[in-house]
Formats: structure tokens, sequence, C-alpha cells
């Protein structure tokens, strides 16, 4: 069997202990006189750096809503700015529509007019066709009468008197 002592494994020797607990203690002072303010700028610049970012990120931040609600606000005028562009398009749209719509019905009514103006006029020309044709016709019926009864004067009142009647109705 082996023969181990635990207890001098588990307790340090104190000899060693002291030494080491001395070389701690003069690492510390060295380091405490050459490198403690070098070392507490490095941690303060540190710091300062971790600052200014978080300051500038801050900044940015806020730049940035800012600028959305900037964006936001521009967004709220051009839709406006639109709406007022469609609302100025939709009125003169109406407007043209309207002015196109009393145009044609002017064009409408003077094209009414001129065809009954037209077509008074072919019936005015019509009668008075007719009323020729009749009194034409009235004169060859009593030329032909004059013809077979010469001298009849009766025939010849008949003949005035119609064609006098034929000009009253014919108007």
């Amino acid at each position: 069997m082996i023969d181990i002592d635990v207890y001098n494994q588990l307790m340090p020797n104190p000899l060693t202990m002291a030494v080491q607990l001395l070389s701690t203690l003069v690492i510390f002072l060295v380091v405490r006189h050459y490198l403690w303010a070098s070392i507490k700028d490095y941690l303060a610049r540190r710091s300062d750096k971790m600052q200014e970012d978080l300051d500038a990120s801050e900044k940015a931040r806020a730049e940035a809503l800012a600028d959305r609600d900037v964006a936001s606000q521009q967004l709220k005028e051009a839709a406006v700015r639109s709406e007022e562009i469609v609302n100025a398009a939709v009125k003169e749209a109406k407007t043209q529509k309207d002015t196109i719509l009393a145009e044609a019905g002017k064009e409408a009514d003077a094209l009414r007019r001129k065809a009954h103006d037209d077509i008074e006029a072919e019936r005015r020309e019509m009668y008075g066709s007719m009323k020729k044709e009749m009194i034409e016709v009235a004169m060859a019926a009593a030329e032909k009468l004059l013809e077979d009864q010469d001298g009849v004067s009766l025939d010849r009142q008949a003949v005035d008197a119609f064609v006098k009647e034929a000009a009253v109705h014919g108007e």
C-alpha cells in the first residue's frame, strides 16, 4: 500500500505561502507605482470613448426620430397636395364637361333650328310649286273651256273664281 500524507498535501507550506504573499505585494506595489496612472488613463479614455459612442448613438437616434417626424410631415403634406391636385383636376374636368355639353347643346339646337328652317323653306317652296301647278292646271282647264265654248261669260267668271279660290287656299 502506498503511504500518502493527505494533511501535508492539503495544507500549504507556511513559508511558501508567506513568500507568495510577499511577492504578490511587491508586484502590486510595482504595478501601482509605475503602471497605475497609465492604467487609470487607459480606463478613463475607454470610459470616455464609450460615453462618446453612447452620446453619438443617442444623438443619431434623436436625429433619426426627427428625420422620421420630418418625413412623416412631408408625407402628410404630399398627401394633402396630391388630394388638392386631384380635386382641382376633377373640378377642371367637370368644368370642361359642362362646357362641352353646353357647346354640344348649342350645336344641337342650331342644327335643329336649321333643319326646321330648311323644312319650312321646302314646305313653302312645295306650296308655291303646288300653287303654280294648280294655277297652270286651272288656266289650262280655263283655256280648254274657252276654246270649247267661245263667248260664254259664265264660264270665264267660274274660271276666275276658281283661280282666286285656289290662290286663297294655296297660301
